[in-house]
């Protein structure tokens, strides 16, 4: 009988030692599994949801997001749309824990984003990383080269008309932190 108790003892410590081994590599495999995650696999997910995004400095972005580009995502505004430039991102709110994987879709980066806009000679506003929101340019994306765009800025209730221009500055895309549409319809 003491035999029994002894044997029952033993494998109810072995059933315990398998079971912590069984949860222990579970938890590892979720962890290696986490590491291959990134910002915009989560982001893909989320399409469609009501996010916050913040800035910093620059500000925070309300909208459903639309659109998640290689370092960039767009949103629908209430009053037209946003581009935000993902290495400006200090957080994200709304978001749920689920995760899209990466698929074999091309995703265009952010000097291609900037391009579209550029072409559709939309007004817009641009903010900057490091300054602060109230200190947005307002006006027209004219050009993007690889690393920098070059906005001519206009007054917001102006068009773009060379008579209207009060300045070019050539802005790093490093330092974008968010373009936003001024149209009601945008181009999210």
């Amino acid at each position: 009988m003491r035999w029994d108790a002894l044997f029952r003892d033993m494998e109810a410590q072995l059933a315990a030692a398998a079971g912590l081994a069984a949860e222990t590599e579970i938890s590892d495999r979720v962890r290696m599994e986490l590491r291959e995650i990134s910002l915009q696999d989560r982001l893909r997910s989320q399409s469609g949801k009501q996010l916050v995004f913040d800035l910093g400095t620059a500000g925070m972005l309300r909208g459903t997001l639309r659109h998640v580009g290689e370092g960039w995502v767009s949103l629908e505004q209430e009053r037209g749309a946003a581009l935000a430039v993902l290495s400006q991102v200090v957080a994200v709110r709304g978001m749920d824990r689920f995760a899209s994987p990466t698929t074999g879709k091309v995703r265009l980066g952010v000097t291609s984003a900037l391009r579209s806009i550029a072409r559709d000679r939309s007004a817009v506003v641009v903010r900057s990383a490091g300054a602060p929101a109230d200190g947005a340019l307002h006006g027209t994306i004219d050009r993007v080269g690889s690393d920098f765009l070059e906005l001519a800025v206009v007054p917001s209730d102006q068009p773009r008309r060379s008579a209207n221009v009060t300045g070019v500055y050539v802005l790093p895309t490093a330092t974008v932190a968010a373009v936003l549409s001024q149209q009601h319809n945008g181009w999210a």
